[in-house]
């Protein structure tokens, strides 16, 4: 199974629908919440003995529907919606990548743990016809009168 970012980037490249549900993202038959984290690593972090931090799916997903913005009007944005701002230096390798321009990142955290995606069950269409068994009609019962 593929981490959540390796289905992001697939997803973004390939224009298929990403849709965001409540506090999860669903994309086909699997979803994750929204807070997931991925395995890009936050510019800054993982130097000088501290602990490495990465991006959550919903900051990512929200710099990819906000990136036609000014970063500081990105940043601005963010905040106002308590998203986590994906970092200026980051912005460009972390586009390039879920565009496709590139194959990968130095940012990209292949030794963190990765979460995997739940299975969405599939629902089944029933044709409007087979909905009319005897099962689903309602039971009328006879009353004997007591004279």
């Amino acid at each position: 199974m593929a981490d959540v970012l390796s289905v992001l980037r697939q997803y973004n490249t390939q224009k298929k629908e990403i849709v965001a549900k409540g506090d999860e993202v669903i994309f086909g038959e699997f979803s994750w919440p929204k807070n997931v984290k991925t395995n890009y690593v936050i510019w800054g972090t993982g130097k000088e003995g501290q602990p490495k931090e990465y991006y959550t799916l919903d900051s990512i997903l929200f710099l990819l529907n906000n990136v036609h913005l000014p970063h500081p009007s990105y940043v601005r944005r963010a905040a106002t919606e308590n998203i986590p701002v994906v970092r200026r230096p980051d912005r460009k390798g972390l586009l390039s990548y879920l565009n496709g321009e590139s194959s990968t990142s130095t940012s990209i955290d292949r030794s963190a743990p990765i979460e995997i995606g739940l299975q969405r069950p599939t629902q089944v269409k029933r044709a409007a016809d087979e909905v009319s068994s005897e099962a689903k009609k309602p039971r009328i019962e006879s009353q004997a009168t007591i004279c």
